[in-house]
């Protein structure tokens, strides 16, 4: 990654990236004037990243919110990264909430986000605790799916204001903010930057069969093998 920082820093003088990051700035600014109780969704990735150190700029006390894939998906030295980082990058009111799931099946727990995060905290962020818009490092350029559902940067979803301020971001762009800012990013990056290219560079939990479709199991297995035999049922 080291030959990288030097040439992305540079991209981040460009008025090009300039333009991108004042054109988020001022959609943190009107998300903000549109609710009373945000939070920002990090996951300790590189997006995520981006996105807590923007909205904290204008917004320092906002909830934090991190979801633990557990440790037999994500090892425990890289999920501590996490913590150490949103607090580096300036988190106050940092909160991490798991599911006793990933105990008990290993890595057998299929789809727990959607059951648990997304099924069941979510809502009682929204209904219970009054959490009225959330944060999210959504890019347009990761996939149709993502450019089609963050269209306008800032919509709603079942009663819950979205807004994705990075959402026109390139990659280049990503990296150009955190090399520039010199914020902390995930260990895991500098080891598989120089195999699949710091262009296609992502987080993903680890030795995860759902993600056995994009080959990441296999790539594991070479990157991170000290972590594959973990799970309580090998």
């Amino acid at each position: 990654m080291s030959e990288w920082r030097k040439v992305l820093t540079a991209w981040a003088g460009a008025e090009e990236h300039r333009k991108v990051v004042s054109r988020a700035r001022e959609c943190i600014r009107q998300a903000l004037a549109k609710c009373r109780k945000p939070y920002v969704a990090f996951s300790g990735g590189k997006d995520s990243t981006c996105v807590l150190h923007l909205v904290l700029e204008q917004a320092p006390d906002t909830m934090v919110l991190h979801w633990d894939y557990g440790p037999y998906y994500i090892p425990r030295e890289i999920e501590q990264e996490f913590i150490d980082h949103a607090k580096a990058i300036g988190a106050r009111n940092l909160r991490v909430e798991t599911s006793a799931e990933y105990e008990r099946l290993g890595r057998k727990a299929i789809n727990v986000l959607g059951r648990e995060y997304l099924g069941k905290l979510v809502p009682k962020l929204r209904d219970e605790e009054g959490y009225d818009m959330v944060f999210l490092g959504l890019r347009a350029e990761e996939s149709v799916k993502r450019r089609l559902k963050t269209e306008g940067s800032i919509w709603r979803e079942k009663k819950m204001l979205n807004c994705a301020p990075i959402r026109d971001w390139s990659w280049r762009d990503v990296w150009a903010y955190i090399f520039a800012h010199d914020l902390p990013y995930a260990s895991v990056y500098d080891l598989y930057a120089p195999v699949v290219g710091i262009q296609n560079l992502r987080l993903t939990t680890f030795f995860d069969p759902e993600f056995d479709k994009f080959g990441s199991p296999n790539l594991d297995g070479i990157l991170m093998w000290r972590h594959r035999h973990l799970d309580p049922g090998d």
